[in-house]
């Protein structure tokens, strides 16, 4: 037998594809014209791994997945910050998978078996959901139907679970299988039972879970939607960060540090600004020293100190009064009710501009009630001084070493000019993020 060495590259050539099968994610973004990239990442329990970023070209983003691509869990995310802007997706490992995308609706899959799976089940547990609800709240409560509900909401969940059995997406079936009495139970004792057993069938030490953003969401519902105490929101918050800093304890220390920090974003984002910083005090910076992760432990200690309510950070000053040198603090300030702190600097265009508009716009308020202390942010004095002299009526104050100063570590300062408002004792009131919310504030507060 003759050797056809044509033949024979031909083989060659397109064996890598014979032997290395290819799969893709498509996905389609409407309205097209809100989303330009998207990017793609590998899920792990205390990290992301970079996979690929697709432009948006008439609202579709392909990505394509080699045989590096394992089977998992991934994020897709489509806008900025990251964080917030995001989805989980289950690859298999072993199909394409498309999808549509809305920044109304959540995502629908058009193709993947578990994606499908999961949506689907999603949608039927809470239509029966639903249908508790409904049943628990007529004037006239029928136990016949609320306990078949009960058992269609088992019905379900064995359905699923053997629809998915070795699939990744049971991992999610199973974890979301609510609390399902055996006999009829009044609405107060299935409350309070639905609240007891919102976590049996949650395994923080999953590795699937831990790589989704599914624990994230389910404690966040639990500490937004569970009662703990009936006389304080912010008590039933701290209760349930405690019930969950339970569960999560069962887990290394460097799950539980990337864990605890997502909640803390979620608080944060949520504004629950006492409750995050109760669960930075309590759990997240001591995982974090543990961790040796100083940098984590002072973004939560400044985040704390710059909180509403929380006293602002001292600084000193040195002053001139008749003709004797004086250092000053702000914490010993006692010349009006409250403060407006403006820092700024003299070479700043923004600054230039905002500046005599925050001095037109203070002599609308009270004068007694409201002071301006304006801190520059210097290289040298000579431009400062020239420009303190239109605003007299301010307390004006150098620091000089401009962005090296330390105030700008202190107050977090990225850029000028940056406003807070302070009471009398000099805590935080408000953390406008520009002039014309400064304004908006103090015209509802003077």
């Amino acid at each position: 037998m003759t050797l056809n060495f044509r033949k024979l590259s031909i083989l060659l050539l397109f064996l890598p594809i014979l032997t290395f099968a290819q799969h893709t994610i498509k996905a389609t973004f409407s309205p097209a014209k809100d989303f330009t990239w998207a990017i793609l990442y590998k899920n792990e329990p205390t990290n992301v791994k970079y996979i690929a970023q697709a432009k948006v070209e008439n609202g579709t983003a392909i990505f394509n997945l080699d045989e590096k691509a394992t089977s998992g869990v991934y994020k897709l995310v489509y806008a900025v910050p990251q964080k917030d802007n995001n989805f989980d997706i289950i690859y298999n490992g072993k199909e394409d998978i498309e999808l549509s995308f809305s920044t109304t609706d959540s995502a629908v899959f058009q193709k993947s078996s578990d994606n499908i799976l999961l949506n689907t089940y999603l949608n039927k547990a809470l239509k029966l959901g639903e249908e508790l609800e409904t049943a628990y709240t007529k004037p006239r409560i029928i136990s016949s139907e609320v306990t078949a509900i009960y058992k269609k909401q088992e019905e379900l969940q064995t359905e699923y679970e053997g629809k998915s059995e070795g699939k990744i997406v049971q991992n999610f079936i199973k974890a979301n299988k609510p609390y399902i009495p055996q006999n009829y139970e009044t609405p107060k004792v299935y409350v309070s039972n639905l609240s007891k057993n919102y976590f049996t069938n949650i395994d923080f030490k999953n590795p699937i879970l831990q790589s989704s953003n599914f624990l994230t969401e389910k404690s966040l519902a639990y500490i937004l939607g569970v009662d703990s105490d009936p006389s304080s929101k912010h008590n039933s918050y701290i209760k349930n960060i405690d019930a969950i800093a339970v569960k999560v304890k069962q887990t290394d220390s460097k799950f539980q540090k990337s864990f605890l920090d997502k909640l803390w974003e979620k608080l944060v984002s949520y504004d629950l600004i006492e409750s995050a910083n109760y669960l930075a005090e309590w759990y997240l910076i001591p995982v974090a020293s543990q961790q040796n992760d100083p940098r984590l432990v002072a973004k939560l200690n400044k985040f704390k100190n710059l909180s509403i309510g929380s006293v602002a950070p001292d600084f000193t000053w040195d002053s001139i009064e008749n003709g004797v040198s004086k250092t000053n603090k702000l914490s010993e300030l006692s010349i009006s009710e409250n403060y407006i702190l403006v820092f700024w600097s003299s070479t700043c265009s923004h600054c230039l501009k905002q500046i005599p508009q925050l001095q037109q716009f203070v002599k609308t308020l009270n004068s007694i009630k409201y002071k301006v202390v304006a801190i520059g942010l210097e290289d040298e004095p000579t431009n400062w001084q020239k420009e303190t002299e239109k605003y007299p009526e301010f307390l004006n104050i150098i620091k000089l070493k401009k962005w090296d100063s330390k105030v700008v570590l202190d107050y977090g300062l990225s850029s000028t000019p940056t406003y807070f408002v302070l009471d009398k004792d000099k805590k935080f009131l408000a953390k406008p993020e520009n002039l014309e919310a400064l304004e908006a504030y103090l015209k509802e507060n003077n």
